[in-house]
């Protein structure tokens, strides 16, 4: 039976909160034999206390990324909606799934409900710190801060910290509340905290982060913690351990949430309907509460945090390199030819860069100007091999993800796909199978991800402007009616000849003249005679060598000339011309015949004015032959 493929859509693997929902549908699906596509843009959304919203053109870059789901051979998804940048991406992807009977799992997402939920229970987390300071530690003098008022997550959290005390008989102050946006300005709540006439037994936020600056502000100011002051945070993450004195915290459970997501659509697939479930919190007891020992203070909140400087040095060494590398890159192969060391930093196993075709070929995305598209095409270039035997220029179908069968490996397997965007371009996308799925990794795999793609973006961009500009100077030197060289494109194709009066090669020079021109033009207009001329065009173009020069120099005249090493049979060439013509009139239906006359000189030149010498005995043969058709004709 072919193996059960779930999609995951994240859009901050580099948080440390998704990291652990990630880990745990990637060990569910390992323990359950499901394959895992892990679909994560590159940016989180940003944090409402910074007041800013993303910009368009990152939003569409980062969400596009999820256009890239094959929901043909999907069979479920499992998505953290809460955190999109587009949040109506969490019903276009629930939409698309419903119109094919896929069932989608949304994961601490209330204001985002979709066919099956799960919810992180806020507010019981907080009665859980609530309870733990008033029951176990006997508090009753106890201040709240939250995010920002009416957010839902601040609210939910308040009524936990309101219910706790009403049950317990405590008071509610209004005083003894305020609000921290989630960041620094915890700072100016807590202030003023300590400058009322009653300083408070604890303090309980509804986030860690914001606690982490209450305690720097507290220790600076002269106060021991837990001593002095209790101090609880909310979400648990992984400086709560780092910090000193430890933060005693309230941990969501969402590796449990990634498990239950999976368990969920099994449950859906062998024909059951769940409800909304609810995954409870658990509570970390750590030295803040003083439920731990107290250690030697180490370091504050901003000395030390998340990274080894090792791993710092390490990583912005590689990205100098990579950067270095880019300056002196030339083609689109040796622009992703230094991934390796990035691969091997962050332990990924296969990589791929899949670059949309219209982006690898500038001349097609033109093209398409007129209609021009963003975002990801039916068709990707590969173009890194790491740890792959796919060699780089293999074109693929995106409907594939990558140009190898991922999908039955002799074990389930775990790829990630993130986007690569530049300004109002989308190139593509990177993908690739980690050997271990961590938070640090993670964040700064995003870092190594959007430098990719600004290299590459200002590469693209560079080729196009270049394309561009030589497509705009071959349009100067051609003819608009033929897409033969004019004049000025036959003077810059001149290096021909000089090549051949260095190296001793034959040159070959045809002057062309088209038959009945005025006679065409006369009887059926201009359109007549352009189309004589358009076949004749075509005609020397086809039958003399490929990289012979055509040039029209006139109303009914061309100009070929071509270099060879062996002297060419340019007669046997003229002939094709008056067949493949003859054989046009046959077949065209038209009123007139197509027809021209052809002089040449063939012969090894010693300096270019010779060629001039030849272009007009070439012309004086062609004028004979004109005669000669003509006599026969009257």
């Amino acid at each position: 039976m072919a193996r059960k493929v779930i999609a995951l859509c994240v859009t901050g693997y580099n948080c440390e909160y998704e990291t652990m929902i990630v880990e745990g549908v990637y060990n569910k699906c390992q323990e359950e034999n499901i394959n895992l596509l892990v679909f994560n843009p590159l940016m989180v959304k940003p944090s409402l206390n910074l007041g800013i919203k993303a910009d368009p053109s990152i939003v569409r870059g980062e969400s596009e990324i999820f256009n890239l789901i094959n929901y043909d051979h999907i069979d479920g998804i499992v998505m953290v909606g809460e955190s999109f940048m587009d949040t109506g991406m969490v019903a276009k992807i629930n939409d698309r799934a419903l119109e094919r009977n896929i069932p989608v799992v949304n994961i601490n997402d209330p204001e985002h409900p979709v066919q099956y939920n799960i919810e992180l229970s806020d507010k019981n987390a907080m009665e859980t710190v609530m309870r733990h300071l008033v029951e176990d530690h006997g508090l009753r003098i106890i201040n709240f801060v939250g995010g920002f008022p009416g957010n839902l997550q601040t609210e939910e959290r308040l009524a936990a910290y309101k219910k706790v005390l009403t049950e317990n008989g405590i008071p509610i102050e209004e005083d003894r509340i305020d609000y921290g946006h989630f960041w620094r300005e915890a700072v100016d709540c807590v202030d003023k905290f300590m400058k009322a006439p009653v300083k408070p037994q604890a303090i309980a936020f509804a986030n860690d982060t914001m606690a982490f600056f209450a305690m720097d502000y507290l220790k600076e100011h002269g106060y021991s913690i837990p001593d002095d002051i209790v101090i609880t945070g909310f979400d648990g993450i992984k400086d709560c351990f780092d910090y000193d004195p430890t933060l005693t915290s309230v941990r969501r459970a969402f590796s449990t949430a990634g498990v239950r997501a999976v368990e969920m659509l099994i449950d859906v697939w062998h024909g059951k309907k769940p409800d909304t479930q609810y995954v409870e919190s658990e509570l970390l007891k750590n030295q803040s509460c003083g439920c731990a020992p107290k250690k030697v203070e180490r370091f504050n909140y901003y000395d030390e945090r998340y990274f080894s400087k090792n791993l710092y040095g390490e990583f912005n060494g590689y990205l100098q390199t990579m950067n270095m590398s880019f300056a002196e890159t030339s083609t689109a192969r040796q622009l992703f030819m230094d991934l390796k060391a990035g691969a091997d930093f962050f332990k990924l196993n296969r990589v791929f860069i899949c670059i949309c075709d219209g982006v690898e070929n500038p001349e097609r995305r033109l093209s398409d100007a007129g209609r021009k598209r963003y975002g990801i095409t039916q068709k990707c270039v590969s173009m890194t091999q790491i740890n792959h035997d796919v060699e780089v220029g293999t074109v693929f179908s995106t409907a594939d993800y990558v140009p190898v069968d991922i999908m039955h490996d002799a074990t389930p397997c775990a790829f990630f796909f993130s986007p690569l965007y530049f300004k109002d371009t989308f190139l593509g996308y990177i993908a690739y199978e980690p050997k271990v799925i961590r938070h640090e990794i993670g964040n700064l795999l995003c870092t190594w991800a959007m430098q990719i793609a600004n290299n590459a973006g200002s590469f693209y961009m560079k080729n196009e402007l270049q394309y561009v500009v030589e497509r705009l100077d071959d349009l100067y030197a051609r003819d608009s009616l033929t897409g033969l060289y004019n004049r000025r494109g036959m003077d810059k194709n001149m290096p021909m000849i000089e090549r051949a009066v260095r190296d001793g090669d034959y040159v070959a020079c045809i002057v062309s003249d088209v038959d009945n021109l005025k006679k065409v033009n006369d009887a059926f207009g201009h359109e007549g005679g352009d189309t004589l001329i358009i076949r004749v065009a075509v005609t020397l173009s086809e039958a003399f060598p490929k990289d012979a020069i055509n040039v029209r120099t006139g109303g009914d005249e061309f100009l070929t000339f071509f270099t060879c090493s062996q002297e060419p049979d340019v007669a046997a060439m003229i002939r094709k011309v008056d067949n493949m013509l003859e054989d046009f009139n046959k077949h065209s239906g038209l009123p007139y015949k197509v027809g021209c006359s052809c002089g040449y000189v063939v012969k090894k030149i010693s300096s270019t004015e010779e060629f001039d010498e030849m272009t007009k005995l070439a012309d004086e043969r062609m004028y004979a032959v004109k005669q000669e058709r003509k006599a026969v004709r009257e």
